[in-house]
């Protein structure tokens, strides 16, 4: 839905990952935000910022997921 970037935060010194859509802020990435801002979970990134075509959230060191995911 949109390409994602690793960043610098240079006001907190930390890393980010900027998910920028192609759109503005559409209705499913509306939706999406509200959905990570409303989670609380250990296996969630938080969700720090929301701009008219970008959220910016918590960057999270790991292997990029390949194909579907199995249903567990």
């Amino acid at each position: 839905m949109g390409e994602v970037y690793r960043a610098l935060d240079p006001r907190l010194g930390r890393e980010v990952a900027i998910k920028v859509s192609a759109e503005q802020f559409s209705e499913r990435f509306e939706r999406e935000a509200r959905v990570v801002a409303s989670l609380n979970h250990p296996n969630i990134c938080q969700l720090y910022d929301v701009g008219p075509n970008c959220l910016v959230m918590e960057y999270i060191e790991g292997e990029e997921p390949r194909g579907p995911l199995p249903a567990r």
